[in-house]
């Protein structure tokens, strides 16, 4: 009977032990398995990208050792312009030496790009640590997507940790629960007001 006990415990805790290390390479390693950002943790909120971006603005502002120190604005631009290599653009830059009040051409596709994510940072008093996130608005608009990106020590500016990557299994779930108390719950509130 003890044999049959430590078999079945053994196979027990082998079959945990395998799983774990599986799920653990499997977060860790390869993340998702596309995208720019296979590692963050999302959450997605029930309005437009815009109510999110203000309910975290009046977050920071009630809340002000949540801004990220020697930081004035409450977001990071998004990355848009001119692509000035494209042929429409270099025309114009051509027509602009003989003209200088040519305007600007339409912004399409092929002469104009957009960042998709909006970078928002915020700011651990406690740990001195710098939150990276962003936000996007999904394909119906009245959803937006909210993702933890990384953690950064403000003191070195090299040590850029990403969620679900550089954590262990504990650290990384009391990281994300933190998150989700700190940011999450509280944009929620100021969204159901």
């Amino acid at each position: 009977m003890k044999k049959k006990i430590i078999i079945w415990t053994s196979i027990f805790l082998g079959g945990f032990l395998l799983f774990f290390g599986c799920e653990e390479f499997l977060r860790r390693k390869i993340g998702g398995f596309a995208g720019s950002y296979p590692f963050a943790v999302t959450w997605d909120f029930n309005a437009t990208e815009r109510e999110v971006i203000n309910a975290i603005i009046e977050l920071k502002k009630e809340n002000p050792e949540l801004q990220p120190p020697n930081q004035i604005e409450y977001t990071i631009k998004r990355d848009t312009g001119y692509i000035w290599e494209s042929s429409e653009m270099k025309e114009y830059l051509e027509k602009l030496k003989i003209d200088s009040l040519t305007p600007l051409p339409p912004k399409t596709w092929n002469n104009y790009y957009h960042d998709y994510w909006l970078i928002i940072e915020f700011y651990y008093p406690d740990t001195k640590e710098i939150v990276r996130t962003w936000t996007r608005p999904d394909f119906d608009t009245t959803i937006t997507t909210f993702a933890f990106v990384s953690l950064k020590n403000i003191d070195n500016q090299f040590d850029n940790r990403l969620i679900n990557r550089d954590f262990g299994f504990f650290e990384n779930r009391k990281q994300i629960n933190k998150f989700k108390k700190t940011f999450v719950e509280k944009i929620n509130e100021k969204l159901a007001k």
